[in-house]
């Protein structure tokens, strides 16, 4: 008799906006086993594919998810807010295949790593954490849980960067600075000294404006 082939293990993509796309696309490129789905709680995004051959449902017609999930929302609280009614023990991390990251660093989970991001050794993403196309996050740099690393963002050596924020794109951290939960550091800016207060930095030097 024919052998069964054995189902691929389902994953849920949740988010079905651009940064969804993304991850999705990366899943793809990856040639990973998962039999993936994608979801949103906004129903009129629920319609068609995602990409093709990733259905859409929406979370009525979904019902109760118990298998693994990626979070791909890029606004940090949103996926923190998800990620927290989803469930942290089901999260997933997704590598786009043209990413650069160390056997040395250490991902939490639910990160996502961009196509031509660095990882370099020593660094720590911890929870959901996105390092979006092109970023570099250079040696022994910690991210904290659910911030976003915006595309082509620099961080230095040694950098220590709180809890759900945003490095914007093009933006660097120079080394061993520390940047506290909840900032948002502008398109280009420059961080030349610690950020000890949340708020909103633009310009060079980062300059607080809200």
């Amino acid at each position: 008799m024919p052998t069964e082939m054995p189902q691929r293990p389902p994953l849920l993509i949740f988010g079905a906006g651009g940064h969804a796309r993304v991850v999705a696309d990366a899943l793809q490129q990856a040639h990973t086993d998962w039999r993936l789905t994608a979801s949103d709680r906004n129903d009129r995004l629920c319609l068609g594919e995602l990409l093709s051959g990733i259905p859409l449902a929406t979370v009525d017609a979904l019902g109760p998810w118990t298998g693994a999930l990626h979070v791909a929302i890029g606004d940090n609280r949103a996926r923190e807010k998800e990620s927290l009614a989803l469930g942290l023990d089901r999260l997933v991390s997704v590598i786009h295949p043209r990413a650069s990251v160390s056997p040395h660093a250490w991902l939490a989970d639910g990160c996502f790593v961009a196509a031509q991001a660095v990882i370099a050794t020593g660094v720590v993403l911890e929870l959901s954490v996105i390092v979006n196309h092109a970023a570099v996050v250079d040696h022994d740099c910690t991210v904290g849980a659910f911030s976003h690393i915006a595309p082509g963002a620099v961080l230095g050596g040694g950098v220590r960067i709180g809890s759900r924020v945003l490095i914007g794109s093009g933006a660097v951290v120079q080394p061993g600075r520390s940047i506290c939960d909840g900032a948002v550091i502008g398109s280009g800016a420059v961080v030349c000294h610690d950020i000890q207060q949340a708020g909103t930095y633009v310009g060079i030097p980062a300059r607080r404006v809200s």
